[in-house]
């Protein structure tokens, strides 16, 4: 690499790193705090679980008028059934923002408990993932600060890999490069932290940079998808509507009959979501997931909530999983590479020290840059 060129890449990444530096660090502090949101959960939420019983479980609709009652609500918007050891949830939402969920035993009816959230209440990992999307600005503007923001700190990456290839690989250079020099000074230990444990991170963090671009950044994810599927152009999620015509309104199918249905196709899946129709156009989308936790593999199925005929949706996430394009495969496996979990917990805990290590580069970098400076 000519001298010209590293000048210019140490010119990007100083002063790159310097305007992109507080978005990054919230970003990967509160990307780090999110990864283990659902191993948290679990462990906080004991409400969550039901002893496993050898005997089948309770029918939606019997288990939906429980709920109501227990709830004071007549409508759910969605019915979730786990595993042999998970509770059933039904859900209720309303247009101002207020949630109700209740949890049943799915084998006795019993109700565990009703969890209510006002519009307003603080949550922390909602706080969390609003700090992650947008810097707990206003949606329009912190998503798009966020996004460029990753965009850059992604230009800062490769520039630093730029200035971290050694001229000459030999002895020295390898140890300078990735070992932490001793006996530990401050200065010495600091620019190590931003040289050395940064390049140990750089793989995963270009990840998060690329799968987070994917989520944000229309142009992005449109060019990549397009690239990937030989030019095809991505067509956004949308579900289909049920037929009106030629049918009696008053009467929707029975989410018993769906049920059954859906538990006789895949008796294996670990996780069976039902969505309740609410208006005359509106459908049952049911996502089967085929692996605990996983987005990926997860079905997305439509069916007419009058005649339970399948539909079919638009966009990536819609139909079977293992049944798409690589460009859709791709697009549904995004935020499981996001945030590890395709690797399963192993993969997490890398995401997890990546995420903090990407945070400390811009303190390390500064600290460096003013030391530097005086």
């Amino acid at each position: 690499m000519t001298n010209s060129f590293k000048k210019v890449c140490r010119w990007l990444h100083l002063w790159l790193g310097l305007v992109s530096g507080i978005i990054v660090f919230i970003v990967c502090i509160t990307g780090a705090l999110y990864v283990f949101k659902d191993e948290i959960e679990d462990a906080t939420q004991p409400w969550r679980f039901v002893e496993p019983q050898i005997r089948p479980q309770m029918l939606p609709e019997p288990l939906i008028a429980i709920a109501d009652k227990a709830s004071g609500e007549h409508r759910p918007q969605a019915i979730t059934y786990g595993e042999g050891g998970d509770a059933v949830r039904v859900d209720y939402w309303n247009a101002e923002g207020d949630t109700k969920a209740v949890f049943l035993n799915p084998y006795t009816g019993y109700v565990i408990k009703v969890v209510e959230h006002k519009a307003g209440d603080f949550n922390f990992f909602d706080f969390v993932l609003q700090g992650h999307r947008t810097l707990w600005l206003p949606q329009a503007v912190g998503s798009v600060v966020v996004q460029y923001g990753v965009l850059v700190f992604f230009v800062v990456l490769v520039t630093g890999l730029v200035l971290w290839w050694p001229k000459r690989w030999n002895r020295k250079s390898v140890r300078s490069r990735f070992t932490i020099h001793r006996p530990l000074r401050v200065r010495r230990f600091t620019f190590d932290l931003h040289n050395v444990i940064g390049f140990y991170a750089l793989l995963p963090l270009i990840v998060l940079c690329f799968t987070g671009l994917l989520f944000g950044l229309s142009w992005f994810n449109r060019a990549v998808y397009s690239a990937v599927s030989g030019g095809r152009e991505l067509q956004d999620y949308a579900m289909p509507l049920s037929d009106t015509l030629k049918v009696d309104t008053t009467k929707t199918a029975s989410l018993d009959s769906l049920y059954g249905r859906i538990c006789d196709e895949e008796p294996d899946a670990t996780n069976y979501y039902f969505t309740i129709p609410q208006t005359a156009t509106d459908i049952y989308r049911v996502s089967v997931v085929h692996e605990r936790g996983s987005y990926y593999r997860t079905d997305n199925l439509f069916y007419d909530q009058y005649t339970l005929k399948p539909l079919q949706g638009i966009g990536p996430w819609a139909g079977r999983y293992d049944r798409v394009s690589a460009a859709d495969r791709m697009m549904r496996m995004n935020l499981e590479i996001h945030d590890g979990r395709i690797l399963g917990l192993l993969g997490k805990i890398i995401m997890f020290f990546a995420a903090l290590i990407g945070a400390s580069l811009p303190v390390t970098g500064g600290v460096l840059y003013f030391r530097n400076r005086n």
